[in-house]
């Protein structure tokens, strides 16, 4: 479905709904868009109305020339739960997608019922900045797609799945699938916002209830970037999941869920 334009400066958002029960919105990370939850969507949906979408500038979504900030993004997903008459709703984001989801629960608080933040960080380290350049530039001059993607899998997956062949060339295979012409603009816009953003000084400002998780071998978003994320949110809980680095809902999504459940479900 899309979520069509009212205003000039808006984007059309492409999204899904799943399951029944209390709406959970999932917010992907950079360059990756709805579909990326799909290991996790049916498990979840079992238990809530799941809703996915496209950022601005991923996926089936609309690739604008401007206006890329993790605060447009955050307005684009507040605009989708006006369209859906959403009032509130459990919010969850990865990476990227926990920049939006911060930014969500600091200007719309009265939108956002629980708040979970995975594999993210208040601030993205000058490492980041610049690797996440560098593979713009690779993307930007051409080359084969499928080498891109391998690029990109060290920095997702835990050494014990990177051996893993099948596993490797199945990601790879599902991923070159999805057509990458047009995807360096929109990557670039984002990188742009990632690098713009820092929450550090507004975190007090956030009121949901909130987890945190890391995988413990993400060399991404280091774990202690994720920690000191949640020290900075009065009442936030830490969980560093083991057996699993930045694409934890992927790589262990068994324990991810079960994580998501329990903290959504508690009293």
């Amino acid at each position: 479905m899309i979520l069509p334009k009212v205003k000039p400066d808006d984007v059309a958002l492409y999204y899904e709904i799943h399951g029944t029960g209390a709406p959970l919105l999932l917010i992907a990370g950079l360059g990756s868009d709805g579909s990326s939850w799909g290991s996790v969507v049916a498990k979840l949906s079992a238990r809530f109305k799941v809703i996915t979408f496209d950022n601005r500038g991923a996926g089936r979504s609309e690739v604008p020339h401007q206006g890329y900030t993790v605060g447009r993004m955050a307005e684009d997903t507040n605009r989708l739960l006006d369209h859906l008459k959403i009032k509130k709703a459990h919010v969850l984001g990865h990476s990227l997608g926990g920049y939006v989801a911060q930014e969500l629960a600091i200007a719309y608080p009265e939108r956002v019922d629980r708040l979970i933040l995975a594999s993210t960080a208040a601030v993205s380290s000058v490492r980041n900045n610049a690797l996440f350049l560098k593979f713009y530039n690779e993307l930007e001059e051409g080359g084969d797609p499928e080498a891109w993607i391998r690029g990109w899998v060290r920095w997702l997956f835990s050494p014990k799945y990177l051996v893993r062949k099948t596993f490797v060339e199945a990601f790879v295979k599902n991923r070159v699938k999805r057509p990458l012409a047009g995807l360096a603009h929109g990557l670039k816009g984002q990188i742009d916002a990632i690098a713009l953003f820092d929450s550090h000084d507004r975190l007090d400002r956030i009121k949901a209830k909130t987890l945190v998780m890391a995988g413990k071998e993400d060399i991404l978003i280091l774990p202690g970037e994720a920690e000191t994320l949640s020290q900075g949110i009065s009442g936030s809980v830490f969980q560093c999941l083991e057996g699993a680095a930045h694409c934890m809902h992927i790589e262990n999504r068994g324990l991810f869920v079960n994580c998501v459940n329990e903290f959504l479900l508690a009293g």
